[in-house]
């Protein structure tokens, strides 16, 4: 274990004790402030200078509030923060984390937190929110039980990170894809001309033969023989080197085609791995290197996917997928249907090893 793995790792021990200290507190508020306090602080310590962190209000240009935050990191090199009475009220443009913090997790609260993130998102914000747990009020899988009540929970979560001490991490995670990098054109065409149910191939065929048919030739006029040498030629040199050319289909560039892959991935484990994952997540999104590494030098829980989700650019949706153990198979390994009109075009995805299995 590093050095800088084990001292952090022993900060995370310590707010564990501080949290049961906490416990005896009768007054609510008061104990979960000494709770976001303690975690505030050990936020803090891993993510960069430049950032700012506070309790408060988030507000966009047209007056609109989200709820009372327990956590925010900003940056008020984008825009400025506003101190009224000892209550921040920070632009929304600047937020870069927004987190909730919760002594004990369960329904009714995972609840209120996808009503107050679901505000957040209402009034602009894009910055992925959190929810941490000290404790929970079920043993079982915390991702599945979000599934239960965010309707949104493959493509486009309330809560993007949920962490629950000394349990589970999870995050959702969605990247960007361009179709040319995962098929070709001439692997393109073929998928188009099956959705399509045109035979571009038998059509230059068949142009072939009826340059070779001296019969068909001969009974042309000089005109109609022209346009026939013109089509072959355009035909020729359409289909050699075609995945050195630029497709259009229906008006699209078949290279300005994308898709997202969307996923949640997570770890669960009763240690302190689960924590410095956390932190490491943190950090990892606001730093320009990867502090993660040292904090989680000695980890022996690889990450798991537990969802995934296709969406293509025109928002279909395929794919769509979870286990609470974590997926069996290599979610990234597809294959592809397309189907397209001149109204709509659509891009359906096949988990290629769950389909042979």
């Amino acid at each position: 274990m590093s050095i800088i793995s084990e001292k952090f790792s022993a900060k995370i021990s310590a707010l564990k004790v501080e949290f049961e200290s906490n416990k005896e507190v009768v007054h609510q508020g008061v104990k979960g402030g000494l709770n976001e306090s303690e975690l505030s602080d050990l936020i803090r310590e891993v993510i960069p200078k430049r950032y700012k962190l506070t309790k408060g209000i988030i507000e966009n240009s047209r007056g609109d509030q989200s709820n009372e935050t327990d956590i925010l990191i900003y940056d008020d090199e984008i825009l400025p923060s506003y101190m009224k009475n000892e209550l921040t009220f920070v632009p929304v443009e600047a937020v870069k984390y927004n987190f909730e913090v919760k002594s004990g997790l369960n329904a009714n609260e995972l609840k209120t937190t996808l009503a107050k993130f679901e505000r957040f998102k209402a009034i602009g914000g894009v910055s992925p929110t959190v929810l941490f747990s000290f404790s929970s009020d079920i043993d079982g899988s915390e991702l599945k039980r979000l599934k239960k009540y965010d309707k949104n929970f493959f493509t486009n979560p309330a809560i993007t990170v949920l962490c629950t001490s000394t349990k589970s991490y999870y995050f959702k995670s969605v990247s960007k894809h361009y179709l040319k990098d995962c098929i070709s054109n001439s692997e393109f065409l073929k998928l188009f001309q099956d959705a399509s149910e045109l035979d571009l191939d038998g059509a230059i065929e068949g142009m072939r033969e009826l340059m070779s048919n001296d019969v068909a030739l001969s009974q042309m006029n000089r005109s109609q023989f022209a346009l026939c040498i013109q089509g072959m030629m355009r035909m020729n040199s359409h289909s050699a080197d075609i995945d050195g050319k630029e497709l259009t289909i229906n008006g699209l560039k078949y290279s300005d085609i994308t898709f997202n892959i969307h996923k949640w991935v997570g770890v669960e484990v009763d240690s302190n791995e689960v924590e410095l994952s956390f932190l490491s997540g943190v950090s990892n999104t606001l730093s320009k290197g990867n502090f993660g590494q040292y904090l989680l030098h000695s980890a022996a829980h690889e990450p798991k996917i537990f969802a995934v989700c296709y969406e293509d650019m025109w928002g279909n949706l395929s794919c769509q997928d979870f286990d609470e153990n974590g997926l069996s198979y290599d979610s990234d390994q597809v294959v592809f249907s397309f189907q397209t009109s001149e109204e709509s075009s659509k891009i359906l995805f096949n988990i290629s090893e769950k389909e042979s299995s």
